[in-house]
């Protein structure tokens, strides 16, 4: 971590030129060369106070930067002179090309970015080996004071790849070095009409190197994606990049406005600058003058002529080195065409750091910074950033027009307004086509180009979120697959051939869902047939838990699950309680799963606050208690046993008698835990046998399995291994057979704690070991928090501290992951002992002190026996004994003023 310079620095840029030939003929060498090279440049450098950031580009360049414009040059300058003394290893010299170019740095998370970055990228790119050369901004705050040994050479004005305005290039002559260069590389010294560009290239890096790969490998490349994704710009930026392969030129044809053929060969030899004769046919003419040239022709919004594009393919048959790159919402359809579908840009990330390299953010800040100069996001705006990002699924149109709105709003604010409204995304910039002033007058035009039976399936195609399989849209819809790939093909749905399934874009389903609304019968038949076919697919989930696939039955609900939730909750608000009820085994075990408590008290509250109380059906009676049983779990997880044991109370005398099976099943689970953690393990034991009795009358070894679990683990709270020891077998035999993952998680874990608590910790750690596979095989994170946790206690039991104290930590991360406070309580009282016991008593007493000031510290974890605080207490009173007064009264009193969040935090850290 170090402190990059702000405000207006100059920007040193390097790397070597043909690197990748040199690398191909002599790999070894190059390696030593690479060393050479980085001693001369990192010691010219730090001789002129220069500091090197990150390499921008291969790992032969660097990127540089100085608070000093003359130390800069210097640097510049004894950098060649230290790279042409060296004695290269390899059979020739690396050659360093290097640019110059200052301006104001924008430093997020201790990197550069924004425009003056880019900015030098790019005229480094036009320089060549051992030439140095720099930006008219740097030669006019140093032209008057050079160092000694440099003069400046005017290149005069260049037009750069980044195809924005031109740049002024004046080139560093270093006395005793070589100062004769071929022709700058600029778009000047290639035939080209590229259209001069506005803003830079910003946020399609990876596609852009897409793009240049296909068009070196195939003749007819054609970029799709909806309108306002970036397609022109993407398509353009290629060209310039690929210019110097293709000697004849690149050229651009615009199609907006073209109608037919004719239109489309006029443009074309306009575009090259070709006269044509009015005396022969005009197409001969063009595709004659093409036959022995070597091109590449740029077809830009190609879609409105979809029916005209056998041009494209007597130009590849007449002239065998032109290629052809076509932007369209639809492709072409042709032989020999390949087909690049892009999509939005990045809208996740998982530090700040990766934050402000995701293109979504970079293409944000770019919009925000042309609108207010002096906009700098802070790192408390990035959830409002990311929020906007979701909402506009990445479209670049959508997000510049979100970020020309900083200069009016706070990003929080512009993120609430786009939720709110698909017109807050427009602009009054008079120079902006008609067809890009909003996206509604992007998804307008779109909409027009569909027939009527498209329409209606693209518009009912809304009521989907998250996506969809081709059979949920047959069987909710209507849509055929010819429907799928005709609306795929005009860049309405994106399809993913890997995993089966379809989406549209959320904007577009915004838009589509207006369309569908303004037919409220068809609206309701589609929110009916979506919420039946997700009802069935929960149905299949919770058969699946039975049948021994916890794994299918987590990933049928948690990759469909925007589209259960949306059928949830189309029942709850057409008061459907036993529809609703198909949806609770599923959900309950899934949320257990993946360790989502706090959410799962939020989704059945929402069925608490649909149905009333006092209602005398039997069907809302199931269903409210299910609810209430589901919080009871996830309330115990949370730290909240007493408020858990009343709410499951409460569920039990809602329900009655009147639930099924399974029903039972998941309310005895909810109350055996509530039972466990307020320390009732007869309750528990009780509860149990009368839930075994039942599974007897039923001859159900299934059930019966799971329910032995519970059995024997209230056998071990209530000191009865005998009873343990002779259930989990029993259980377990069953599991295995059935290949089950979820109750066998939980059989191996007593099976573990009977052996630490007999004396064998090595079989114990292996049990542990054997219930960490199958949790992660269901990715059960709770299944890990328990096993990791005791892995700790066995390695105590075997003496192996350092190793208990890892596994206690490793469960603590994942614990607080979920926020499972009593039991990270429980926890970081075992860590405080284990650190005691390695001698570490100082911060033993300050942890175990913050334990025991804690209020919760009444409670007792999962898997002990006695409340938290006891435990805590008896290891202080050990520790009081052994040390100085003074010394431990002032750690004890370092620990009570520590936050519980704070000690956690630095446990984790560490």
């Amino acid at each position: 971590m170090v402190d990059l310079p702000g405000g207006v620095v100059t920007f040193l840029m390097t790397d070597v030129e043909g690197s990748t030939r040199a690398w191909e003929a002599s790999p070894e060498s190059m390696m030593e060369a690479l060393k050479q090279h980085d001693d001369a440049i990192e010691s010219a450098v730090a001789a002129h106070h220069g500091l090197c950031v990150k390499p921008r580009g291969e790992g032969d360049s660097h990127f540089i930067v100085f608070g000093s414009v003359r130390d800069a040059v210097a640097g510049a300058a004894e950098m060649q002179r230290r790279l042409a003394a060296v004695d290269w290893v390899t059979p020739h010299p690396l050659l360093v090309r290097a640019a110059l170019h200052t301006g104001g740095a924008e430093v997020h998370v201790d990197d550069y970015y924004g425009s003056t970055v880019n900015r030098v990228a790019r005229l480094r790119a036009i320089a060549h080996g051992g030439q140095t050369i720099m930006s008219r901004t740097t030669w006019e705050l140093v032209q008057d004071r050079l160092p000694e040994g440099i003069t400046i050479r005017d290149m005069g004005e260049h037009r750069l790849k980044d195809l924005t305005r031109p740049e002024h290039v004046f080139q560093l002559d270093i006395a005793g070095l070589r100062s004769s260069f071929p022709p700058l590389t600029s778009l000047e010294a290639l035939p080209n009409n590229l259209p001069r560009q506005l803003t830079e290239f910003v946020g399609r890096d990876r596609e852009l190197a897409e793009v240049t790969r296909l068009l070196r490998d195939t003749r007819l490349l054609t970029i799709q994606a909806p309108g306002g994704a970036g397609k022109t710009r993407l398509a353009i930026q290629a060209a310039a990049d690929l210019a110097s392969e293709h000697p004849d030129g690149v050229f651009f044809i615009g199609l907006a406005d073209i109608t037919s053929d004719g239109d489309i060969v006029q443009a074309v030899s306009e575009s090259l600058g070709l006269g044509l004769s009015s005396d022969a046919d005009v197409e001969t003419q063009l595709l004659t003058y093409l036959g022995n040239k070597h091109q590449l022709l740029i077809f830009d919004n190609f879609e409105h002529l979809r029916d005209r594009v056998g041009i494209l393919t007597e130009i590849l048959r007449a002239a065998p080195e032109v290629t052809v790159l076509v932007t369209s919402r639809a492709k072409l359809n042709l032989i020999g065409e390949t087909v690049l579908t892009i999509g939005g840009l990045e809208t996740t990330w998982a530090t700040p750091e990766e934050a402000f390299q995701a293109s979504g953010v970079e293409l944000f800040l770019d919009g925000a910074a042309r609108s207010d100069p002096g906009f700098m996001l802070d790192s408390e705006d990035l959830d409002s950033v990311a929020e906007i990002l979701r909402l506009t699924g990445g479209m670049p149109l959508a997000i510049l027009l979100a970020a020309a709105w900083v200069d009016m709003l706070p990003v929080r604010e512009i993120a609430a307004e786009i939720a709110k409204s698909l017109d807050f995304l427009e602009t009054e910039i008079a120079d902006i086509p008609d067809r890009h002033r909003s996206v509604r007058a992007v998804f307008d035009y779109s909409w027009s180009t569909l027939g009527e039976d498209e329409r209606t399936i693209f518009a009912a195609l809304s009521v989907f979120r998250g996506g969809f399989t081709r059979e949920a849209a047959h069987e909710v819809v209507g849509a055929s697959l010819r429907h799928l790939a005709n609306l795929a093909g005009k860049s309405l749905v994106t399809s993913s051939p890997d995993i089966g399934r379809y989406a549209v874009h959320e904007l577009l389903r915004q838009f589509a869902e207006e369309k569908l609304i303004l037919d409220q019968e068809r609206a309701r038949e589609v929110r009916a047939a979506h919420a039946k076919f997700y009802a069935g697919v929960m149905d299949d989930a919770s058969a699946l838990i039975f049948q021994c696939d916890q794994r299918l039955m987590a990933s049928t609900v948690e990759g469909d699950i925007d589209n259960i939730r949306v059928a949830w909750r189309h029942y709850l608000a057409t008061n459907n309680p036993g529809a609703v009820r198909r949806f609770v085994p599923a959900f309950y075990l899934l949320y257990e799963f993946r360790g989502w408590y706090r959410a799962g008290i939020a989704l059945f509250d929402e069925v608490v606050a649909a149905f009333d109380e006092a209602s005398a059906d039997p069907a809302t009676a199931v269903v409210r208690g299910l609810a209430r049983a589901a919080q009871a779990w996830f309330l115990a997880l949370l730290g909240q046993p007493d408020a858990g044991m009343a709410t499951v109370e409460s569920a039990i005398e809602t329900m009655g008698e009147a639930g099924e099976l399974i029903d039972d099943w998941i309310v005895l689970q909810c109350r055996a835990i509530c039972l466990a953690y307020v320390g009732r393990s007869d309750d528990m034991a009780a509860a149990l046998d009368a839930g075994l009795a039942r599974c007897a009358q039923l001859d159900d070894p299934y059930w019966t399995a799971s329910l032995k679990n519970w059995r024997s683990f209230a056998a071990v709270l209530g000191g009865d291994s005998a009873t343990a020891s002779r259930l989990v077998p029993e259980a377990l035999h069953v599991l295995e057979a059935r290949n089950d993952h979820y109750f066998t998680t939980w059989s191996l874990w007593l099976l573990a704690l009977i052996a630490t608590e007999e004396g064998r910790p090595q079989d114990a750690i292996d049990l542990f070991g054997r219930q960490v596979i199958r949790a992660r095989e269901i990715d059960y994170l709770r299944g890990s928090v328990v096993a990791a946790e005791g892995l700790g206690d066995a390695n105590v039991a075997a003496g192996r501290l350092e190793a208990a104290e890892s596994a206690y930590i490793e469960s603590l991360a994942t614990a607080e992951q979920m926020g499972m406070l009593s039991d990270m309580l429980g926890l970081m009282t075992k860590i405080g002992k284990i650190r005691g016991m390695r001698g570490h008593a100082v911060e033993a007493v300050e942890l175990l002190a913050m334990v025991h000031a804690q209020p919760i510290g009444r409670q007792q974890s999962f898997t002990e026996k006695v409340p938290i605080r006891d435990t805590a207490s008896e290891t202080l009173e050990r520790l009081h004994a052994e040390m100085d007064p003074a010394e431990y009264e002032a750690a004890h009193a370092r620990g009570v003023a520590t936050p519980f969040e704070t000690a956690a935090k630095e446990l984790l850290r560490a």
